[in-house]
C-alpha cells in the first residue's frame, strides 16, 4: 500500500498528473477499440486465467459491451497476445514492475534500481519486446495501486493507445526520479525547504535543469515520430480488417460457409478424379470457377487453421479457440477423440483469425 500523504509521493503523483494531461490531450480523439483494449487489460490485468468468454462476460456486466469470446480472441491477436502463455510472461513482468514502483515512490533508491532495470527488459522469456508492454505495465500499476490515483488519472489512461501510454509510462519513471534525484536528476531540488519562496538555482541545478528539458524535447520529438508510425500502422491494420470482413462474410452461416465448402468441392472433386471417374462436360466450368475462387483465397494469403475432418486427440486446452461440440472434459487432463467439422480460417500475413475451428466429439 502506497502512503499518499507522504509529501513526497504526492509530488511524484503530481508530476505523473501533468504528464497525463499532455497525453490525454494527444489522445482526445481516440478510438472506441483502444478504449476496449484497455478495459480487456484492466481486466486481465487482476485475473491473469481470464480467458476469452470470460473477458466477454465481464465486459457486458460492468461496461456494457455485446462481445464474444471469438470478438475478444480477435482483440488478442490485433495486440498479439493471442498465447497465452506469452500473455501471462507478460501480465507477471508488468505486475513485478508495478511491485518495484511501490518501492520507487516511496523513495526507495534499491526499488528505483530494479524498476528502471526491469522496465527496459522485454517482457517475454523468449527475448522478444512487446509493443504493448509499457501500456500494460501503466494499466497494471493503478489496477495494483488504486490508491494514487488521486486526478483520475486511471480513466483518462483508458483512452491511451501504445504510443501514448508508452511515454506516459516514460514519464511515471521520470516524476520519479525528479522528485528524490534518481539518477539523471540527482541534486536538483523543486522546493525550498520551510518557504514558499524558491531559491535561486547554482550553476549546476540550472544545467541539470536545461538538461531535463533537452530531454523532453527530444522525448517528444520521437514520440511525434511514433504516433505518426502508430498511425500510419492503423491505416494499414484498417485495410486489413476490411479484407478479413469481406471473407469473414464469405465463410459466414448466411452464405452457407463458401470457404468452408470449396475445401468439400476441391476434396470430393480430387477423389472422383483419382477413381478416373469422367466428369460431365456440363459442370466443368462450374469447376473451373471453383478453382479459381479456390485460387483467389489462396492469394489472399487466407489459409484453413485445420485438416477438414480430421480426426485427432485433444485437451480442454486444445479446443479453448475452437467451436466445440460435445460433453464436458472432466479434467484438465482428459483426452477425447473430435472430428473436424470446419477446418476455421486465419489471415496468415498478420495472423488474423477469420473464423474459428468447430470439432466435434467422435462417439
Amino acid at each position: 500500500m502506497i502512503n499518499i500523504e507522504d509529501e513526497k509521493v504526492k509530488e511524484v503523483l503530481e508530476g505523473i498528473h501533468e504528464a497525463m494531461l499532455r497525453k490525454r490531450k494527444r489522445g482526445s480523439n481516440v478510438k472506441e477499440e483502444i478504449v476496449m483494449e484497455n478495459q480487456i487489460f484492466s481486466l486481465i490485468c487482476n485475473d491473469h486465467d481470464m480467458g476469452p468468454t470470460g473477458c466477454a462476460r465481464v465486459l457486458h456486466e460492468q461496461y456494457g459491451y455485446d462481445l464474444t469470446g471469438d470478438q475478444v480472441v480477435a482483440v488478442f491477436r490485433s495486440r498479439r497476445m493471442a498465447n497465452p502463455h506469452e500473455r501471462r510472461e507478460l501480465l507477471e513482468w508488468a505486475q513485478e514492475l508495478a511491485g518495484y514502483f511501490e518501492k520507487a515512490i516511496a523513495g526507495d533508491r534499491d526499488g528505483f534500481d530494479r524498476f528502471e532495470k526491469l522496465r527496459k527488459e522485454p517482457c517475454l522469456k523468449n527475448g522478444k519486446k512487446h509493443d504493448s508492454q509499457e501500456r500494460i505495465a501503466a494499466i497494471m500499476i493503478y489496477e495494483k495501486h488504486p490508491e494514487i490515483d488521486l486526478y483520475d488519472d486511471s480513466d483518462s489512461l483508458r483512452f491511451l493507445g501504445n504510443t501514448l501510454a508508452r511515454y506516459f509510462f516514460y514519464d511515471m519513471a521520470d516524476a520519479v526520479a525528479y522528485v528524490y534525484g534518481f539518477p539523471q536528476f540527482h541534486g536538483e531540488k523543486k522546493k525550498t525547504q520551510g518557504n514558499t519562496e524558491k531559491k535561486k538555482m547554482t550553476h549546476e541545478q540550472a544545467l541539470q535543469r536545461v538538461q531535463h528539458l533537452e530531454l523532453a524535447l527530444d522525448r517528444a520529438n520521437i514520440m511525434l515520430q511514433d504516433l505518426q508510425d502508430e498511425f500510419e500502422e492503423q491505416l494499414e491494420s484498417s485495410k486489413i480488417r476490411e479484407l478479413a470482413d469481406f471473407f469473414v462474410r464469405l465463410n459466414s452461416e448466411k452464405y452457407g460457409c463458401i470457404l468452408d465448402e470449396l475445401l468439400v468441392v476441391r476434396k470430393g472433386v480430387d477423389k472422383l478424379r483419382k477413381s478416373d471417374y469422367q466428369l460431365p462436360m456440363e459442370i466443368d466450368g462450374l469447376l473451373i470457377m471453383v478453382k479459381k475462387l479456390i485460387q483467389f483465397v489462396r492469394d489472399s494469403h487466407i489459409e484453413p487453421v485445420m485438416k477438414i475432418q480430421a480426426v485427432q486427440e485433444v485437451t480442454a486446452a486444445d479446443v479453448e479457440f475452437c467451436s466445440y461440440e460435445g460433453t464436458a472434459f472432466a479434467s484438465p487432463k482428459e483426452k477425447k477423440r473430435v472430428r473436424v467439422i470446419s477446418p476455421g480460417w486465419v489471415y496468415k500475413d498478420k495472423e488474423l483469425q477469420i473464423s474459428r475451428p468447430k470439432v466435434k466429439e467422435e462417439a
